[in-house]
C-alpha cells in the first residue's frame, strides 16, 4: 500500500465485506489485524477514518477487541446497520455482492474508527493472540 500512496495522503479507508479469515491460525490475515492497521496508518492523514462493513459477527467482535486493546477511537459502532433509519447517506449504499445478498445475512455490522498516534507495536500483538485464544476456549 505504501508503494501506491504517500504518507498522509488518504482521508478514509473502506473495508467492505472482506474474507473474515475465521480460523485462529489466519487471524493475522484479517484486514483489521493490527499489522494491517500499522500499514494503513502510514498512508492515512492524522485522524483519517477506517470503515468496516461485514456480515461476519466473528470479524466484527475481533475488530472490536482490537480497537479496545489498541486504544482506537470508535466513531460509530452498530451490529445491525440496516435497522438504523438515520444512518449517513454513504451507509445506505450497498455493494454489488451485498445487494445480491450472497451471505443471506440479515445483519450487517459496521464500525468506523480512527487510529491513535502511535499505534501500539507488534509486541502488543501477542496479547491480542492470547485474548483471541481465550475467547475461543470460552466459546
Amino acid at each position: 500500500m505504501t508503494q501506491y500512496f504517500a504518507k498522509d495522503e488518504v482521508d478514509e479507508i473502506w473495508i467492505t465485506f472482506p474474507d473474515p479469515q475465521l480460523r485462529f491460525s489466519k487471524a493475522k490475515k484479517r484486514l483489521t489485524h493490527p499489522r494491517f492497521l500499522r500499514t494503513y496508518q502510514q498512508v492515512l492523514k492524522p485522524g483519517g477514518k477506517i470503515h468496516l462493513k461485514t456480515d461476519s459477527p466473528d470479524l466484527y467482535r475481533f475488530t472490536k477487541e482490537v480497537l479496545t486493546m489498541y486504544n482506537c477511537n470508535v466513531i460509530a459502532d452498530t451490529d445491525d446497520l440496516y435497522q438504523q433509519e438515520d444512518r449517513a447517506e454513504e451507509l445506505k449504499l450497498k455493494t454489488h455482492y451485498e445487494a445480491l445478498d450472497i451471505a443471506q445475512s440479515s445483519r450487517i455490522h459496521y464500525l468506523c474508527f480512527t487510529l491513535p498516534e502511535p499505534l501500539a507495536g507488534p509486541e502488543m500483538d501477542e496479547q491480542l493472540k492470547e485474548a483471541i485464544r481465550y475467547e475461543l476456549d470460552r466459546g
